[in-house]
Formats: structure tokens, C-alpha cells, sequence
């Protein structure tokens, strides 16, 4: 039994619960958002009704077709803009949106590596632009956000660029003059380059005999069955000549910077060191002229796609450049780089038995800085990798080229559009090649830091960590 030796005392009042401060609501894009992301839907929807021969006979039920689609895209393109919102924190920048399956990105300050206002044609006649923000690790459509007015988007950008980078380095770049331009690519180029491709003679030579042979031959098969091939015309001039019209290449206090597109503006900037390798394409008839593209590998642009979107598309660099151009601007984005003082090793000649036409064309050679491979005849490819960045090498090993005593040699690098490989060389050679480049990478990663950058040459130019593996046999099957 207990007893009380005092008044009965109340209990402890617990400490008011602190309720958590209301976190800010965000705010939301600019209100025609809905309609300069979805006009397309709409006019996709008028040409299907205009096809359809029933709808046509009957201009009522075309008629609310279309205003059911109309009212419809509007409903969820309100939706999607109502809750989609946007609000700075103190170490990132929060998106959340979704209306049915909730979504939300948030983009930290240190990871943003550069930002660009984009105006795209629809969204420039109202006035409007979007933020295109390269986040190390992160995909193209991650760092998007878009509509805002054009001049609230170039606001946005520099309060990011204060909070990513500092404000004293955003002053500092704002203070430099504009720079001239250092290369602009004539349209005149660029149509010729894009008739003269492979994809485009193809599509066009396979239109005219399917035109000659219905009309003229009455052979059965069909105009409609030429539509791929109209396609496979049509597309190609549309991304390379409108998509790359006006191309320039200008150098700023941020790295190299193009500007392309006669409808959708588009800028990109390449910053100092964060390339990863360059791939450069000459087909067959470029060849003869002297043409070719340069792409790049650059950390945060390629390696998780937006729908629809190449999952090894890269930076252009250059879409279509005359040598001397070319080691121009490979000069520019890599000093002391010079692709005619590195001397290329050629496969044997057994390798004949693989490649009878191509196989003068496999070779591979390497400096200081860099490791190149060389394959194809029909469309030549170089791939240029770093030294300090490579990721890994390997060794494949098919059961005909064990017979010929051939291998393949890898140097793996982050997703994109460079692919290193030194095709059918001799065993012994490529398995000195696994070990010496494995070494070079090693040696390259201790003496190049990870946050060190590699600065563009300001001046014209004059005219070795990584592990490596035994992979599982298999044949080459790679194209030529």
C-alpha cells in the first residue's frame, strides 16, 4: 500500500508540440504553358479528321471532334500546369508536378553545371523561354523547366548561377564583352552535306523507282507505301538544316558555346573539362569533299534520355567542317591535340578474312593526352578518348578470331556517342594494349585531379586507374 504523503500533484504538462513551419507553396509557370506544350497534339488531331473520308462527309461530327479535343487537351494541360510548381531552397531548386502520379525533382545548386535560356519557336512568339539546366548525372529532360516569361527565365538563371557557382564568378562573366564568333557554318554546307548523305540518297532513289514503277511500269504496290521513304528524305533535311541553321561557335568565359536553329534557338555550351571523348564521322562522299562532323561526349548531357530521344546522342561540336576546321575546333576543345602527329598502328593483314574491303581501314594510336581508334570505309569513324577518362578496358575474343588468332580491344567510357574500339588486332598485341592503356589511365587519373579543368586554347592553334577484363567470347558483328 502507498501512501501519500502529500498533495495529490497534477501531472507534468507536456511541451507544446511544435508544429512544423509551413513549407512555401511554390509558384507556378507562366499560364499559356499548356498550350505552347500541346498546340502539336491539337494539330496532329485536325489532319487525322481531315483524313478520315467519313468525318470529312460529315463537318458536325468533325466539328465537335475537334472542339472535344480541343476543350479536352486544354482540361489536361490546366491540370498539369496547376500542379506543377517550382520553389528555391536553400541548396536546391524543387520541382514537384503530376496530378495523378506525384512527381518531384529536386536539382541541388552544386550540381548544376551550366544553365541556358532556350526560346523554342512557339514559346518566342509569345515571348516565353525555358531553363535548361546540365546536372552531372542527371538526364536532358531532368533539368528542364519550362515556360516563363523571357525575361523572368534570364532572372531565374543568374539567381541559379549565383547559388551554383558564386556571385562573384557570375559578375565576372557578366563583365566580359561578348566574344566574336570563331566559326559559323555556311547553310549552303549544310544542305549539300544532308543531300549527300547516305540516308537521304537511299530514301531519295528508292522514292523515284517506286513513283516509276506504279506509274509508268503499273506495277501495284502503292504510293502510300513510299511514305517511310518520303520520311526518311524530309527528316533529315528538317534536323540538319533547319535544326542547324546559322550554326556559330563562339568561346566564352564558360567554355566553347554553340548557337543553331532557324525556328527552335538553341545554345549549348561545352564546358572545360567536363568532355569525356569526341567521335568524328566522314561518310563516303564527304570523304571525297573533305567534310566532316565532330560529336561530343559531355558528362550530363547523354545517359538518361527523354522519351523519344537517342540515349547516345551527345553535344554537336561541328555538324558538318572542313578539315581545317576540324582540327580547328578539336584544337579549341583539347590543347596541343593534333590528330596527323599520332601515329596509327593498322590491323594485320589476316584480318582480311573478317574485313576484305574495310579491314585496311581498323587502326588505333595514341599520345600523351589521348587514344584513337579508326574503323569503317562506307562511313569512317574516329573515336577519341581520353586518357583520364577512360572507365575501363576489356578484351573480347570471338571463337573465328581465336582461330586467326585476333581480338578486339575496348576503352569504355560514360555513355554517348564515342565508342573506342581496336578491331581484329593481333592477340598479343591487343593484350599489350589492355595493360599499357589500363596504365595510362592510371598514371593520367594521378597527375589530371577530378576538379581540374581542361582549359580551351585561347590562340588559333598551328596547321594512362581503369580495370580490365577477359570478356566472354563472341563473334565481331559490328558493322563495317
Amino acid at each position: 500500500m502507498t501512501q501519500q504523503t502529500g498533495g495529490e500533484q497534477p501531472w507534468p504538462t507536456p511541451p507544446p508540440v511544435q508544429q512544423p513551419p509551413d513549407e512555401p507553396s511554390g509558384a507556378r509557370l507562366h499560364p499559356l504553358t499548356p498550350f505552347v506544350k500541346g498546340w502539336g497534339y491539337f494539330v496532329v488531331a485536325a489532319i487525322a479528321m481531315v483524313n478520315n473520308e467519313s468525318l470529312r462527309s460529315n463537318l458536325t461530327l468533325a466539328g465537335f471532334g475537334l472542339i472535344a479535343v480541343l476543350v479536352g487537351g486544354i482540361a489536361l494541360g490546366a491540370l498539369s500546369w496547376w500542379f506543377t510548381k517550382w520553389q528555391l531552397t536553400e541548396e536546391a531548386i524543387r520541382v514537384d508536378s503530376g496530378f495523378l502520379f506525384r512527381r518531384t525533382r529536386i536539382i541541388r545548386f552544386d550540381r548544376i553545371q551550366a544553365i541556358d535560356v532556350a526560346q523554342p519557336f512557339v514559346a518566342r512568339l509569345f515571348g516565353m523561354a525555358e531553363l535548361r539546366m546540365d546536372v552531372a548525372g542527371g538526364g536532358k529532360s531532368d533539368g528542364k523547366l519550362s515556360y516563363f516569361r523571357y525575361d523572368e527565365a534570364v532572372r531565374l538563371r543568374t539567381i541559379l548561377l549565383v547559388r551554383a557557382k558564386g556571385e562573384q564568378a557570375v559578375e565576372h562573366a557578366d563583365q566580359q564583352p561578348q566574344s566574336e564568333p570563331i566559326l559559323v557554318v555556311p547553310t549552303a554546307r549544310l544542305l549539300g552535306a544532308t543531300l549527300l548523305s547516305s540516308t537521304v540518297l537511299g530514301s531519295a532513289g528508292g522514292l523515284i523507282w517506286l513513283i516509276v514503277a506504279t506509274t509508268v511500269l503499273d506495277f501495284h504496290i502503292g504510293l502510300f507505301a513510299g511514305l517511310p521513304l518520303l520520311l526518311g528524305v524530309v527528316q533529315p533535311i528538317w534536323k540538319q538544316v533547319v535544326g542547324n541553321h546559322g550554326f556559330t561557335l563562339s568561346e566564352t568565359g564558360h567554355g566553347l558555346r554553340t548557337k543553331r536553329g532557324l525556328f527552335d534557338v538553341q545554345r549549348q555550351t561545352v564546358p572545360p573539362g567536363r568532355v569525356q571523348g569526341l567521335l568524328i564521322t566522314e561518310p563516303i562522299i564527304w570523304r571525297l569533299l573533305g567534310w566532316s562532323r565532330v560529336e561530343l561526349d559531355i558528362a550530363g548531357v547523354a545517359g538518361s534520355p527523354a522519351e523519344g530521344e537517342d540515349d547516345r546522342e551527345g553535344a554537336q561540336l561541328l555538324p558538318v567542317g572542313e578539315r581545317a576546321e576540324v582540327a580547328y575546333v578539336l584544337a579549341r576543345v583539347l590543347p596541343g591535340l593534333d590528330l596527323a602527329r599520332i601515329e596509327m598502328h593498322r590491323a594485320p593483314q589476316r584480318a582480311k578474312r573478317l574485313r576484305p574491303i574495310g579491314w585496311r581501314y581498323l587502326a588505333y594510336g595514341y599520345d600523351d593526352q589521348v587514344l584513337v581508334t579508326t574503323r569503317g570505309w562506307v562511313s569512317r569513324r574516329t573515336s577519341i578518348v581520353l586518357h583520364h577518362k577512360t572507365q575501363s578496358v576489356r578484351l573480347e575474343q570471338g571463337p573465328i578470331q581465336r582461330r586467326l588468332g585476333l581480338a578486339n580491344v575496348h576503352v569504355d567510357t560514360p555513355l554517348g556517342p564515342t565508342d573506342a574500339i581496336a578491331l581484329h588486332r593481333d592477340q598479343f598485341e591487343a593484350a599489350r594494349l589492355l595493360e599499357a592503356q589500363a596504365d595510362r589511365a592510371r598514371e593520367a587519373r594521378r597527375e589530371v585531379p577530378s576538379s581540374a579543368a581542361v582549359q580551351t586554347q585561347p590562340n588559333p592553334p598551328s596547321p594512362d586507374g581503369s580495370s580490365s577484363s577477359a570478356a566472354s567470347p563472341a563473334d565481331d558483328s559490328s558493322a563495317t
